[in-house]
């Protein structure tokens, strides 16, 4: 097997500052999907090398948050693709059908931010019936993002994410809440949000539903394989799992029996497990292996045993129940270039010896050792010899004593290099294989849907042309009223030329007869003042001036009660004050006042109130002088005495 190709030191120093701020650990996620989100972060940042983008992730922490969120793209709505949602609620019915009284559990793995969760729990609810869902219902949603989870808790969603939900669901499974919808509580009960890591994290288990889209795009193979064997272990017999229909995964068919390929939709039937499967191609082993070394213990057949395994082709290594090697046959010894003595007494998983991984020594080896397991296997690369890569398969089993008590492991590699190399091709051919028949099924179905297409257009031209001839018709009428309201405009201009010369003509006349007035009431004798509803002069014409003692610009605009006029004296002004704010008339006659050049004078005052029906208008005020009149009275009056004497 040819060995992997080189990784880019910066990009790995990309992912490991992620992992160490934020501990997510993408190193084995596909590099080319990968390299696409950090370029992109890298044009929001204007960064032009990965260097300058490694040092903003050093002093930014923020933008390690930003960067994982880019990474983590969150696809997802109510019912995605209802051809899948379709095939899953038939699968779902019939599962229900066959155990009617058992506890259905349900996992959406990379649920996001919860739409896919709610759709199984709403499409579970109406399989199981009226009065569900219950406590015989379980969904649990996970996702490594923990803000998505926050907002999936929530179970609040905007009218655009609902837009595959049916009317008839979203009046019975949400509640409008302001501009949005929030799901019910019934439904909110039966689903449980948590963060687990699909690569890191152990499964859900007794899962009887798994929905896990747009997540294996994201991993390489080595990763996919761990992925899909953690659904094995998690699924139920006869269990359903729902992949992305973008994610063709070869390996998937040799854990699952496919129920609807192109929809992705598989079964565990129960017959294949983890185990089995990736060990179907090793070379057959009596099964009464795992016995040779249950004499160990006896010390007359060591050398025989130790003989037994040094003539043995595939690398044998035996370890106690603490992980501590007991035995080194020949055959390890020339795979990994090292003699007994060098690896007696010390930790297998200390040693660092390639081919063996992490997850064989530690998780697979502990399942053999507590009895979950009978034997566990994984493949694992190294250079040989000659310096070729070698492809092995090392199995591990448990060393038994004869009462059946597990006192140690045996470690048992093959060279799988040929078998690989062919294996590898057939799954090429297998994956082309099924890639045409993809490629053929997309042709008939786009075929499908172009003919569909065509008949829809088709229609939607003749209907276009009918509203076309309405349309046509309705501007005709519009242009028709449009003239009509033209011809009503120019009507109603004309009437306002018309208008607008009567006001001008009344402004001119009005004008004329307030000069008028203004002429007449500066012309008279009389002192003539005109006073608002609080007593403010608006008047005060040439006698005014004459007899008052005041000039029109020193009186208008004041108030007569707090105004000092020379010819009045302030109880005159008072008892005038006291009748106008009454309403009342006041005629005063023979009122002394002071003439203007110096002499005593009479006058008559009168007030009077100027009241329409409904409002006080204000007042007029005439101030006459009667001096001269007073004297030839007085006069008269001395002639008719002295005449009658």
């Amino acid at each position: 097997m040819a060995s992997k190709p080189p990784r880019d030191s910066e990009l790995e120093a990309i992912l490991e500052r992620v992992r160490q701020v934020r501990n997510f650990d993408f190193r084995n996620y596909k590099r080319a999907t990968l390299q696409r989100r950090i370029e992109r972060r890298m044009q929001a940042t204007r960064c032009r090398s990965r260097s300058a983008y490694l040092a903003l992730l050093e002093r930014d922490p923020a933008e390690v948050t930003t960067l994982v969120s880019s990474m983590l793209i969150k696809l997802t709505c109510f019912f995605r693709d209802r051809e899948v949602w379709q095939t899953l609620e038939q699968s779902m019915g019939e599962l229900i059908r066959q155990r009617p009284d058992k506890e259905l559990r349900i996992w959406s793995a990379g649920c996001a931010t919860g739409e896919e969760a709610y759709s199984l729990a709403i499409a579970a609810a109406e399989a199981l019936g009226p009065g569900h869902p219950g406590p015989e219902l379980k969904v649990f949603g996970t996702d490594v993002d923990e803000d998505a989870i926050a907002t999936a808790r929530r179970g609040i969603y905007s009218p655009e994410q609902l837009e595959n939900v049916s009317p008839e669901r979203l009046a019975r499974f949400f509640v409008r809440t302001g501009n949005n919808y929030t799901v019910r509580k019934e439904i909110r009960r039966a689903v449980v949000f948590g963060v687990n890591n699909l690569v890191s994290d152990a499964p859900v288990s007794r899962i009887d539903i798994l929905l896990c889209r747009n997540v294996f795009i994201y991993l390489d193979s080595d990763l996919q394989k761990r992925v899909l064997a953690r659904f094995q272990f998690a699924l139920r017999r006869n269990g359903l799992m729902v992949l992305g229909r973008s994610e063709l995964i070869p390996f998937a068919a040799r854990l699952f029996r496919p129920v609807d390929l192109s929809r992705r939709v598989y079964r565990k039937d129960g017959q294949v497990d983890v185990t089995a499967t990736t060990q179907d191609r090793l070379s057959p082993e009596p099964a009464s292996l795992p016995r040779l070394l249950e004499p160990i213990a006896l010390e007359p057949e060591r050398p025989f045993l130790r003989s037994l395994l040094d003539s043995q082709p595939c690398p044998i290594i035996a370890t106690d129940n603490d992980g501590t090697v007991t035995h080194w046959n020949r055959a390890a010894a020339r795979l990994w270039n090292r003699n007994e003595g060098d690896v007696l007494g010390k930790k297998l998983a200390a040693l660092g010896l390639s081919g063996l991984g992490g997850d064989l020594l530690i998780e697979q080896s502990n399942r053999v050792r507590t009895g979950r397991s009978e034997r566990e296997s994984a493949d694992g690369y190294l250079d040989g010899a000659g310096g070729e890569p070698l492809t092995v398969r090392t199995q591990v089993v448990a060393l038994r004593e004869r009462d059946g008590e597990r006192h140690g492991l045996m470690y048992v590699s093959h060279d799988l290099t040929h078998v690989r190399g062919v294996e590898k091709a057939l799954q090429g051919a297998q994956e082309e294989l099924q890639s045409l028949n993809l490629r053929m099924q997309s042709s008939n179905e786009e075929l499908r849907a172009s003919n569909e297409e065509l008949e829809t257009t088709n229609e939607e031209l003749q209907s276009a042309n009918e509203e076309l001839q309405t349309t046509n018709e309705e501007l005709q009428s519009t242009n028709e009223e449009l003239e009509t309201t033209n011809e009503e405009l120019q009507s109603a201009n004309a009437e306002l030329d018309a208008t607008n010369r009567e006001l001008a003509h009344r402004t001119l006349e009005m004008d004329s007869l307030g000069f008028t007035q203004r002429t007449i009431i500066r012309t008279l004798s009389a002192a003539v003042l005109v006073l608002e509803g609080d007593g403010r002069i608006t008047t005060w014409n040439l006698a005014a001036e004459r007899l008052l003692g005041l000039t029109e610009r020193e009186a208008v605009g004041q108030t007569l009660w707090s105004l000092h006029v020379p010819a009045l004296k302030r109880p005159i002004i008072q008892k005038l004050r006291r009748h106008l704010q009454e309403n009342r008339s006041l005629r005063m006659e023979a009122v002394p006042y002071q003439l203007p050049h110096g002499g005593k004078g009479s006058a008559t005052l009168v007030a009077t109130p100027l009241v329409t029906d409904t409002n006080v208008l204000g007042s007029i005020v005439l101030f006459e002088d009667t001096t001269r009149t007073t004297a030839l009275l007085e006069e008269n009056r001395l002639l008719k005495a002295r005449m009658k004497a």
